[in-house]
C-alpha cells in the first residue's frame, strides 16, 4: 500500500492570492482616500451655498454693500454698508468655509437708530480654504447674542 505525501512546495502560501489581496487592499484605501476628499470638498460647497440661499446681504437692519455676494477678496477687505442699530455698534468677523474664524472687529455707524453708513478695512488671517464668509450683525442689548446677522459668502484670493 502506497501513501500519498504530499511534495512539499518553495512557498509555504499561495503568492498569488496574496499579490492578488494586496491589490484589492490598495484599490480599496485608495478609494477610501478619495472618497473622504470628495466628502469634505462636497460639504465645503454645501456650506457656502447654504450661506447663498439662507442668507441675504440685507435685513431690516443692516444692509451690507461691501463686499458682494460671491466676491473675490483679499487682506484688507472693506466692509461697508448701511445699518440702523442701537448706539451705532456693528460686528464683523470673517470666516472661511470650515468655520475657523480669520479676523472679528468692531465697526462703527455714523448714526444709531437711523439708517446711516458704515465701513472699516480688516485684515485677517490667511485662509485655509478658497470659500468663506464676511458676517455682519449687533448684538442684542438684553443678553449680548448675536441679532439682525448678514452672511455674505466670499471667495479668498490670498489663500
Amino acid at each position: 500500500m502506497r501513501s500519498y505525501m504530499p511534495t512539499k512546495r518553495k512557498y509555504p502560501y499561495n503568492l498569488e492570492r496574496l499579490l492578488l489581496t494586496a491589490l484589492v487592499a490598495v484599490i480599496f484605501f485608495g478609494f477610501l482616500l478619495w472618497s473622504i476628499e470628495q466628502t469634505a470638498s462636497e460639504q465645503e460647497d454645501l456650506l457656502t451655498a447654504s450661506a447663498i440661499i439662507s442668507f441675504p446681504n440685507s435685513n431690516r437692519s443692516i444692509r451690507a454693500l461691501s463686499p458682494k455676494v460671491g466676491a473675490a477678496i483679499k487682506s484688507p477687505v472693506v466692509i461697508s454698508g448701511r445699518a440702523s442699530v442701537l448706539e451705532a455698534v456693528l460686528q464683523a468677523r470673517i470666516k472661511d468655509a470650515s468655520g475657523l474664524t480669520l479676523a472679528q472687529t468692531r465697526i462703527m455707524a455714523a448714526e444709531g437708530q437711523k439708517m446711516s453708513p458704515f465701513s472699516a478695512s480688516v485684515k485677517y488671517k490667511k485662509p485655509t480654504r478658497s470659500k468663506g464668509m464676511v458676517e455682519v450683525y449687533s448684538l442684542s442689548p438684553k443678553d449680548g447674542s448675536e441679532i439682525n446677522k448678514i452672511t455674505i459668502p466670499v471667495v479668498f484670493k490670498d489663500q
